[in-house]
């Protein structure tokens, strides 16, 4: 039997959301492009990590591009949330030229088609036929934002641009076992005032924490941590 609780790991993450350090998906600073999220257990020990991928429109180049690793948990070493060490950059320029523009570096340079993400170089193609296969429509046609080349990325790229499992065993005891990722679910409004102890999926995420038994997790509701279902993120 787990030495902690339901209530327990509920609790730290109302907390979190009260301080506005639980993942708003909607948060009008960053346009959304990916989530996962990560529970690690044993009988003494819990954590959980969200990763929130998107771009940033203050930051500057490169800069903008960034996933930012919510981390919970009776095990860390520091207080749950988030940190400045949380915010992982893993793409640069390709081989043929900067990325994006010189004036704004938000705006991708037409004549560039590569990118480095991690050690890898990839080509990317923003063409308007192949975003609309992506459903993404430019918000300022013909140039295509920092935002709108990130979500281009996604389907193709998602693993090399999220955490890899050195980045997030850093963040947890290196013997605590990996319980279960998940992709995609059904995640809690907190702008509308929605607390995760509320949110039926974190109900849930937290009975196979405790209970070792990731049956638990049985979603009931449509997942909606895609950015569509997110339109005001980044609207500030």
């Amino acid at each position: 039997m787990a030495t902690y609780s339901k209530q327990d790991i509920l609790w730290q993450l109302d907390e979190c959301a009260k301080l506005f350090t639980f993942p708003m998906l909607d948060n009008g600073y960053i346009y959304l492009a990916d989530v996962r999220l990560s529970a690690y257990r044993d009988e003494t020990r819990w954590a959980l990590i969200i990763e929130v991928l998107g771009a940033n429109p203050r930051a500057s180049g490169h800069d903008s591009l960034q996933n930012c690793l919510h981390c919970f948990g009776n095990c860390l070493k520091r207080p749950p949330g988030t940190a400045n060490e949380d915010f992982l950059f893993c793409t640069s320029d390709g081989v043929d030229g900067p990325t994006f523009d010189s004036e704004y570096s938000w705006y991708v340079e037409q004549n560039t088609h590569t990118i480095h993400i991690r050690e890898d170089l990839v080509q990317f193609d923003i063409s308007d036929d192949n975003l609309l296969s992506k459903g993404i429509t430019p918000a300022e046609p013909p140039r295509v934002n920092g935002a709108e080349l990130l979500r281009s990325l996604v389907p193709e790229f998602s693993v090399p641009l999220l955490a890899t499992d050195e980045e997030l065993g850093a963040r947890i005891p290196p013997d605590l076992p990996l319980a279960f990722h998940l992709d995609e679910w059904h995640h809690p409004d907190l702008v509308r005032g929605e607390l995760p102890s509320e949110s039926r999926t974190f109900q849930m995420l937290a009975d196979a924490i405790v209970g070792d038994n990731p049956s638990h997790y049985e979603p009931t509701q449509p997942p909606n941590t895609h950015w569509r279902n997110w339109p005001n993120g980044g609207s500030l």
